[in-house]
C-alpha cells in the first residue's frame, strides 16, 4: 500500500488542497493521502492560527466526499512542536510495511536543510514536492542536487536516492487559492464558496464566533 501524507496549517483548508491531494494520489499511484493538520508549528506566528481540533474538523469536513482523502491526527495529538521527522516515524509505526510519500510545497523545499533530522526524512519515505505555479523547474531541480548529490534521474519529473527512496516534482497545479486569501476574504464578509468546500463553508459558518476571536 502506498500512502500519501499532507502536511500543513490548514487554517482554513481550501480547495487548491483538495486538487494537490487528489492529483499526487492519481498521478502516484497512491493508495490514499492523509491530510495531517500541524498542532502547534513553531516555525509560524501563533496570531490567526485556529485551534488544532477546529482546523481538524474542517479537514474532516473537505474531504469527506473524496474517495481515498482522509485526515489524520498524527500531529494534533503531540504536545508542542511537531517536526516532520517525528510525523514520518509515527506514520511508520501505525501504517507498518506501507510505502510513505510525503507531500511538500516549493518552499519547504527551499528551507528543507533547516528541519530536524532533515538528512534521515528521505530514508522514512518519498518526497513529492508540489511547485508554484510560475516555478522554474530547473531551478527546482537544481535545489535538489544541492541538498542530495548522490541523485539519480530516473524518470520526467523524478530522482531515486541511493537508499531507493524517490524525490518527484510536480509543478502544474494552480495556486491561485491560499489560506491567507481566504481568511482574507471571510474577514471581509465575502462570499468564499469557490475558495473553499462546501461542506468548509457550513462548518465557518457554524463557528463563526471562534474564527472571529483569531482573524478579526
Amino acid at each position: 500500500m502506498k500512502i500519501g501524507l499532507f502536511g500543513g496549517s490548514f487554517n482554513p483548508v481550501h480547495c487548491t488542497h483538495i486538487d494537490v491531494a487528489n492529483g499526487v494520489m492519481n498521478r502516484l499511484g497512491l493508495d490514499k493521502v492523509l491530510f495531517v493538520p500541524a498542532g502547534n508549528p513553531y516555525h509560524k506566528e501563533q496570531g490567526e492560527m485556529l485551534s488544532a481540533a477546529l482546523r481538524y474538523e474542517l479537514v474532516e469536513k473537505a474531504v469527506q466526499d473524496f474517495d481515498g482523502l482522509e485526515v489524520s491526527d498524527i500531529d494534533i495529538s503531540v504536545e508542542g512542536p511537531t517536526y516532520t521527522i517525528d510525523t514520518l516515524r509515527e506514520a511508520e509505526r501505525r501504517y507498518p510495511g506501507v510505502e510513505l510519500y510525503f507531500l511538500m510545497g516549493q518552499d519547504s523545499l527551499e528551507a528543507f536543510t533547516g528541519w530536524k533530522d532533515w538528512q534521515h526524512i528521505p530514508r522514512l519515505g518519498n518526497i513529492v514536492a508540489v511547485s508554484r505555479a510560475a516555478a522554474d523547474h530547473g531551478i527546482m531541480a537544481g535545489e535538489l542536487v544541492k541538498i542530495f548529490p548522490d541523485l539519480e534521474q530516473t524518470a520526467d519529473n523524478r530522482w531515486t536516492l541511493p537508499g531507493g527512496k524517490s524525490i518527484y516534482i510536480i509543478e502544474d497545479f494552480d495556486f491561485v487559492i491560499s489560506s491567507t486569501l481566504v481568511r482574507e476574504e471571510w474577514k471581509k464578509g465575502r462570499d468564499i464558496s469557490k475558495l473553499v468546500p462546501k461542506s468548509v463553508v457550513e462548518s465557518m459558518a457554524q463557528h463563526k464566533a471562534e474564527l472571529a476571536e483569531y482573524w478579526i
